[in-house]
């Protein structure tokens, strides 16, 4: 058998970064700071240069020049530090917290409050604060913490800065999911309990407090980074705004309808003020931040091609518009009673339809983009029902004079459905599928097709857009309502547990250790402990003869260990240091003539099987 020789790397707009970074790991700080920092482990993402200079808005050519000026200069006496910090892992938390909440009082609850009105065959079979209890986990459990956690792992990234106090972000899961439990708990615990104001109230609190805190820290990292204000961050940071609005708002509106004083003032704000909140949260803060990441991300992923800067501006003038107008001509008609002033809203609908398709028609997401991944499916599908969505809400007057049904709180709910599921959903299932995997050091070509959790929840929200408006006319189409929401809840979980197992598998292969220089022949005093483990995995064992049992400890491993020597560690545990390293010494000769009897006797097999 003839050995092949390993052929030299040779730099190219499409040579992998795993293959870059494993010949050549000096030019390891150069993608660094284009925002490769924390993105695939040590090797980084299994994606093209080419790949990565689009995503990250790198000039191609620029950035080959850098890498090239980076292999030439000597390599390093040691390898670069590849310690995640805590900015470069916070998504996982809002990620998984997302999931936990959808599949809890989020949509797990949702498809519990279906089943419940098919069998009482009414929309008002189960009490408003357990609908408005689920909604608002849905609102800032589902959507919020996933556009907090990629929010804060992405901008800092696309900006070529880091995340200003990554701490804070902490926080701000800690207060989002707190305030989440303490307002589900006090409203679906109303009017009974006498602790149920308040404690919603105080978890609404929580919930402003986390996103103040998130605005902020994206705010000042932004003007820190000193980019160019381009399109993209004038709807990203317009969502925030709606964010903060959204969140101010709720918090008022549910004061007002848990301490309500009859029955006729909860109606007032639940007819006035909860169709302006939906559309502050689904319309201001949900559809203008996913057009936003989509103008930034979608020509780098796909190569669609970008939207001219003035055409982008002023779509985003349309929708913010659109936004502001639909609420405050809603709230106008509601305080005068003047049905004149509710037909002025088809303007902002229109304005929300026409600022939309500005942004995505020119992508032609009707055709097939240039390259499949598993992702694809998602974003594809998911601006289909934003377009269904919009042209169902165009023709809500249509519908109402067909129906002869003044308001149709089933069709205007199908049309809120078709929104925040069929495009809000699928966007959040397809944007994880794409990222996660390559944040994770993880090839998306070695994982299968999410075709399942992408039927289900089309066939779900599909079954509740149409059987929800059946339901108008005909009420045997509440037996099957139901059913809608299961399908939803097992696609979510279904894809829910993949992505968890990827970032599973992701934290893992990060806590593999790797030592900062070559292994030596012998051990020295200067050599780091975790060091020597890692060269030596048989000196654990001397190690804890001599007394260095914290060594057990996983944390201790991962921390202390790899940051003292064998000579500062030793004085700590009262040994002397040099029958220390003879011990560890010996073990290292032991081993090398082990292994090197297992190669005489292998050479030797080989030869009589010749």
């Amino acid at each position: 058998m003839v050995a092949t020789i390993p052929q030299p790397f040779e730099l190219s707009a499409q040579s992998l970064l795993p293959d870059l970074l494993s010949s050549h790991p000096g030019v390891r700080p150069v993608l660094d700071r284009y925002g490769l920092r924390g993105c695939g482990g040590r090797l980084g993402p299994v994606e093209s240069i080419a790949f990565f200079a689009r995503a990250h808005g790198v000039d191609e050519a620029s950035l080959l020049s850098e890498l090239r000026a980076a292999i030439a200069l000597p390599p390093p006496a040691t390898t670069a530090d590849h310690t995640m910090r805590l900015a470069d892992t916070i998504y996982r938390r809002f990620f998984i917290g997302a999931i936990i909440t959808v599949l809890t009082a989020g949509a797990a609850w949702g498809a519990w409050i279906l089943l419940q009105i098919g069998y009482y065959g009414k929309f008002t079979g189960v009490g408003l604060q357990d609908i408005n209890a689920h909604g608002q986990a849905q609102i800032y459990g589902w959507m919020g913490l996933f556009i907090m956690g990629f929010g804060y792992q992405a901008f800092p990234r696309l900006w070529h800065t880091d995340l200003v106090a990554p701490r804070l972000a902490a926080f701000s899961f800690i207060a989002m999911l707190a305030g989440i439990l303490l307002r589900t708990v006090g409203m679906v615990s109303s009017p009974v309990a006498a602790y149920a104001v308040p404690t919603a109230l105080a978890g609404g609190l929580l919930q402003r407090a986390a996103i103040a805190t998130f605005v902020l820290q994206i705010l000042i990292t932004f003007r820190r980074a000193r980019v160019r204000l381009e399109p993209y961050i004038g709807f990203i940071l317009s969502a925030l705004c709606f964010f903060i609005a959204s969140a101010a708002l709720d918090t008022w509106y549910t004061w007002h309808t848990m301490a309500a004083a009859s029955r006729d003032d909860l109606l007032w704000y639940v007819a006035t003020y909860q169709a302006p909140l939906r559309d502050l949260q689904v319309h201001g803060l949900a559809l203008l931040i996913i057009l936003g990441v989509c103008l930034r991300q979608l020509p780098g992923f796909y190569n669609v091609a970008p939207a001219p800067t003035r055409r982008a501006w002023s779509a985003l003038a349309i929708l913010v518009t659109a936004v502001i107008a639909e609420c405050a001509i809603f709230i106008a008609y509601r305080w005068s009673g003047n049905h004149i002033l509710a037909a002025f809203l088809m303007i902002p609908w229109l304005m929300l339809a026409v600022g939309s398709a500005m942004i995505f028609l020119p992508w032609r997401l009707w055709r097939p983009f240039d390259h499949a991944d598993r992702s694809a499916k998602f974003i594809r599908t998911a601006y289909a029902w934003l377009t269904l969505s919009l042209v169902m809400l165009l023709l809500f007057p249509v519908y109402q004079a067909a129906s002869h049904i003044p308001f149709s709180h089933a069709y205007y709910g199908a049309i809120r459905h078709a929104i925040t599921v069929g495009f809000v959903s699928l966007m959040i299932m397809g944007f994880a599928a794409k990222v996660v995997p390559t944040l994770n050091g993880i090839d998306p070509k070695t994982l299968s097709a999410p075709r399942g959790p992408y039927l289900l929840i089309n066939l779900g929200c599909f079954l509740r857009v149409s059987l929800q408006t059946l339901t108008d006319w005909h009420p045997a189409a509440f037996h099957f309502v139901g059913i809608s929401g299961l399908l939803e809840v097992t696609a979510l979980a279904w894809w829910g547990i993949g992505l968890i197992r990827i970032m599973r598998a992701g934290k893992h292969q990060e806590s593999q250790y790797t030592p900062s220089a070559e292994r030596p022949a012998q051990i020295a005093g200067d050599h780091i402990v975790a060091d020597v483990l890692a060269w030596f995995p048989a000196t654990e064992a001397v190690f804890y003869s001599h007394g260095f049992t914290p060594l057990r400890s996983a944390i201790l491993r991962r921390t202390v260990a790899r940051a003292i020597t064998i000579a500062q560690a030793a004085p700590l545990r009262g040994v002397p240091l040099e029958p220390l390293l003879q011990a560890l010494n010996a073990v290292v000769v032991k081993s090398a003539r082990s292994g090197l009897s297992l190669r005489v006797l292998s050479d030797s097999a080989n030869t009589r099987c010749q």
